[in-house]
């Protein structure tokens, strides 16, 4: 036998096996990569489609709030609809409407409506009117007991509509309001015309059901209210069972679900479904990969060294395609991990450009493209000049990367100037626009190893939270250890509310003889851990609940609880409320229905706790104008803290005015708070109104408050906040 001939053909064979094998893998390979980047296009472009929506209703509010206002400023409109007179408000509106109408196709409905909800005019149906079917639909009935202007969406059986709703105020009087209605299919088109989709609106048929109030049984699926494209309706069919969104990898038509759809107090109603068709990429990349590997396998039999370095090239230039950006030719997100998890320290600047967004929004994508392509060339010949490697990691942001184990504070302080200065120094021109475009940037830097990105992007928030050009990381901006502590407090608010542990405690307030006049509700959290009580004063919890939607159920709670268990008892109750509470149409709804139940709602005094930056409070004295209605007593709180001021006093003409506790503290050492005390007593006797001294703590404070003619006192020295509630039980 020849073996060596043998042995060749061996060879060969293995060779051409370990070749097949390895090519086999590389396609697959590449097949993985081609999903994942049509993946990542996606979500990119997902994330476009969703800002652009929000700017586009936000846009559409603000015109639509404005035109409202125009035909409520016509001569004649607000007389018509305060003395409900249909003809007259028609002809005054008519010319108006017509024109308005004449460029604004998308504007289905305008509807004037009385204070008592009853339709006076439909502009685009004028021979209806009278009828009173708007009168369950809370967008309606809240403008009215608001007064104030409203917008969201509504979802019926068979359509959606955005709205905006004005009221309408007649010799300052509230007498109606005036709606308009806007088909969702004007904000998709926009987004199909610039982002070339497929999209609809989907809803959730139990929530649809819930509040359409059709009778039926909960349902978990969503449908499709209407769409745009006949390939959508069928991918949403077959996944119609999915709560929030679908999308699945590998499937060449991606859809998502994730852009809600909100009524005028912010609850999700609806959701934005985008389909985008990814069919003919994936076919023309896939045809070119099967192409390319049936050439390289007849080069293989033919010459198989040329294979493999033909081979090794385009394994090169894949490589290089997966590690690039596009757009820029810079290196990507991919390539930057790949260092980062290198196990060797770097010094990271990340930078991005300042309201990028508003560059899209004004000169459109492909100027903004043009924008980052030439700050990329910028970056790219800064990184050349300070040994420095340049990336592009998302869509307006750029890292500069260099291996360092010790960082000199000044010498990056040099480069960070050096960089700023160099990007405003740029002029960018994009064709078809006269003036050149300049940008700035801010910059976040960190030292570290895999987790530098992650800590330059907090260095970047908080630069421009401070409104710094650049920012270094340290320890004291890193927000993971607060955002555990929130987390923590989220958890044992949602905890007590569950278990009903959200109760309040109850302080007595005396007079001049010590004799108990009243009691003030104080909220409280009961946290048991093995068997021992705990009690968590509000400044535990109560700013945490504000900003994680709890804090309109405790405050539902609290009064609840309070009014309920005083309409039984014979003394005053004192609940401590918030400008925004009063604005809050849940927590308004939960007092009113508990001072119903009050033999004397005389008995019940409701504290305002002025806040900082109150933006209506004309809005804010005709709610306390209510609640006087009802026979509700009202005291000022915290008086003399700084913002409540006499003005407001005046204005609001309250029954009693709580002194300030940092006043009482150290009325007895301090000549400025006894004069400050002094001058609200004196104040208030001018306007009959009823004094109470807050953190009354011992016998002295006490004796000389008495003295200056404080009417009433609450603190310590009489009595710590009690739970009364469970004494009861």
């Amino acid at each position: 036998m020849n073996y060596p001939k043998k042995t060749k053909r061996i060879t060969l064979a293995l060779t051409l096996v370990f070749m097949v094998l390895s090519l086999s893998v590389g396609y697959l390979f590449l097949e993985v990569q081609l999903k994942l980047s049509i993946n990542q296009q996606f979500q990119d472009r997902y994330e476009s489609v969703r800002k652009l929506f929000e700017i586009n209703i936000e846009r559409e509010r603000q015109k639509y709030a404005l035109e409202l206002e125009k035909i409520i400023a016509l001569e004649g409109v607000s007389e018509a609809v305060a003395a409900n007179n249909h003809d007259k408000l028609l002809l005054a509106v008519s010319k108006y409407y017509a024109s308005l109408k004449s460029f604004n196709e998308e504007m289905k409905i305008l509807t004037f409506r009385s204070k008592d909800n009853i339709t006076i005019l439909r502009a685009h149906k004028p021979e209806f009117y009278g009828d009173t079917l708007s009168e369950k639909r809370k967008l309606i009935t809240d403008t009215a007991k608001l007064q104030k202007s409203q917008s969201g969406f509504e979802v019926g059986k068979l359509e959606a509509t955005y709205r905006v709703v004005e009221p309408i105020f007649y010799k300052d009087e509230y007498v109606g309001n005036v709606e308009v209605g806007l088909s969702p299919t004007h904000f998709i088109n926009d987004l199909n015309e610039v982002f070339n989709i497929h999209s609809g609106v989907a809803v959730d048929k139990a929530l649809t059901d819930i509040m359409l109030d059709t009778g039926k049984a909960p349902s978990y699926k969503n449908y499709m209210l209407f769409s745009n494209s006949e390939t959508l309706n069928y991918h949403f069919a077959k996944h119609m069972d999915l709560k929030e969104a679908y999308f699945e990898l590998g499937d060449p038509f991606k859809v998502k679900m994730e852009i809600p759809l909100y009524n005028h107090l912010l609850e999700k109603i609806a959701y934005l479904v985008v389909g985008f068709d990814t069919s003919e990429i994936v076919k023309n990349d896939k045809s070119f990969v099967k192409k390319f590997f049936i050439l390289m396998a007849l080069m293989m039999i033919i010459l198989g060294y040329v294979l493999h370095k033909g081979f090794e090239k385009m394994l090169v230039h894949f490589t290089k395609q997966l590690y690039t950006d596009e757009l820029t030719g810079l290196k990507n997100r991919a390539a930057l991990n790949a260092q980062l998890f290198s196990k060797t320290s770097h010094a990271l600047i990340l930078s991005d450009i300042k309201e990028f967004s508003i560059i899209n929004e004004i000169y459109g994508v492909e100027a903004g493209n043009e924008v980052l392509i030439q700050v990329a060339k910028a970056f790219k010949e800064f990184a050349r000049k300070h040994n420095l490697k340049a990336f592009r990691v998302s869509s307006d942001e750029y890292v500069l990367l260099r291996e360092e184990t010790i960082f000199e504070t000044q010498e990056y302080n040099d480069i960070l100037e050096e960089l700023h200065n160099q990007i405003k120094l740029l002029d960018i021109y994009v064709d078809n626009i006269k003036d050149p475009i300049n940008i700035d940037i801010h910059s976040g830097v960190a030292l570290g190893y895999e987790h530098s990105l992650e800590e330059a992007h907090m260095a970047l928030k908080n630069a421009k939270q401070g409104s710094l050009p650049y920012l270094a990381y340290s320890q004291q901006i890193d927000t993971k250890e607060k955002s555990e502590e929130i987390v923590n407090t989220k958890r044992i608010i949602k905890h007590a509310l569950e278990h009903q542990n959200v109760i309040p405690f109850f302080q007595q307030i005396t007079d001049v003889e010590g004799k108990i006049v009243k009691y003030e509700a104080l909220i409280r959290i009961l946290e048991f851990e093995n068997g021992k009580k705990t009690v968590l004063s509000p400044n535990a919890f109560l700013e945490v609940s504000k900003h994680n939607a709890l804090y309109v159920e405790i405050a539902k709670r609290m009064i609840q609880q309070s009014l309920s268990l005083f309409s039984k008892r014979n003394e005053k109750i004192s609940i401590n409320l918030y400008p925004t509470d009063l604005f809050n149409p849940f927590i308004v709804d939960t007092l009113l229905e508990h001072i119903k139940k009050f033999d004397s709602p005389k008995r019940i005094v409701v504290e305002i706790t002025e806040q900082e930056g109150i933006m209506d409070f004309e809005r804010l004295t005709r709610l306390i104008r209510m609640l006087r209605d009802f026979g509700v007593l009202i005291a000022i709180d915290d008086f003399g803290s700084g913002y409540a001021n006499y003005a407001h006093i005046l204005k609001l003409k309250p029954d009693y005015i709580k002194i300030d506790g940092s006043l009482i503290e150290d009325i007895l050492t301090n000549k400025e708070s006894q004069i400050l005390v002094k001058s609200i007593i004196s104040f208030a006797k001018d306007l009959n109104v009823t004094t109470i001294a807050e953190y009354v703590k011992n016998k002295e404070i006490f004796e000389l408050l008495k003295e200056y003619g404080i009417d009433e006192y609450q603190g310590y020295y009489f009595g710590q906040p009690e739970d009364l509630i469970h004494q009861e039980d």
